[in-house]
């Protein structure tokens, strides 16, 4: 990763962004399709999983310029906003939550097969150790994909709503209960970033429960301030009037503006 951007969208923003839903839904059916299409190859007949196999097929052939990273209740939002980025300036966009709903998918197989036990009255029930264990191994695996797809990625758009941040007082700036986010955040700001020029060497310019229970929410800190503001006001002064469309030219344009490059 180049350069990770807060990125900061106000009412207005949606309603303009809110054009692209078309475009948006269409990236984002495409995406998921190599997931959907893969679940059943990552279990292997012993019942291990394959985890190359699983990084391989959920990123290997996703070539992307920017890491959408978000809160699920803004997908739709975010759908657009690759919609946009796509159509005005043919930008290509990673949604993470593409992965997230499948990662549960493919919990949801392995435990039904490996974990999942029937009583003598007839009744099932999932063996709580291997569930833990199947749980932890499928988002350690997560973990590490991402981590590859954000290196992968030239620059990392982190969509900051009220969905994604929880406000705090001066001294705790921002919290986010969501462990993804807190995990994508920590690459952004904590890896040393690479040069631009890695990522343009051979480019051209052209997841029931049966009992109610307390729901278990962590807050993590988040260091946002690490990442470098940005406004979609910025993203449409990415081209100029005359500029065909040009993603590496229109991402330099906003490397500029912020003083990056």
């Amino acid at each position: 990763m180049f350069a990770g951007f807060n990125l900061t969208l106000n009412s207005m923003d949606l309603i303009e962004l809110s054009a692209y839903k078309e475009q948006g839904d269409q990236l984002f059916k495409e995406q998921k399709k190599e997931i959907v299409a893969a679940l059943e190859k990552y279990i292997n007949v012993d019942g291990s999983l394959e985890a190359s196999k699983i990084e391989e097929d959920w990123f290997t052939p996703i070539r992307s310029h920017i890491f959408l990273s978000h809160s699920h209740d803004d997908e739709e939002m975010v759908k657009q906003l690759a919609g946009y980025l796509k159509h005005t300036y043919g930008i290509e966009c990673f949604i993470d939550s593409c992965v997230w709903g499948y990662a549960n998918d493919l919990l949801k197989e392995i435990d039904n097969r490996y974990c999942r036990y029937q009583e003598t009255d007839g009744q099932f029930f999932y063996e709580y150790d291997n569930r833990n264990r199947s749980t932890s191994h499928v988002h350690m695996l997560l973990n590490g994909a991402l981590a590859k797809m954000i290196n992968k990625t030239e620059c990392l758009f982190f969509v900051n709503t009220p969905n994604s941040v929880n406000a705090q007082d001066a001294e705790n700036p921002s919290k986010t209960a969501s462990p993804w986010i807190y995990s994508e955040l920590l690459m952004a700001t904590e890896f040393p970033h690479e040069k631009l020029s890695k990522y343009r060497e051979g480019e051209s310019y052209e997841e029931r429960g049966y009992f109610e229970h307390a729901e278990l929410q962590i807050n993590y800190d988040i260091k946002i301030d690490k990442l470098t503001e940005l406004y979609f006001s910025d993203l449409k002064k990415m081209k100029f009037k005359d500029e065909t469309q040009d993603p590496l030219r229109s991402l330099d344009t906003l490397y500029r503006k912020k003083g990056l490059i």
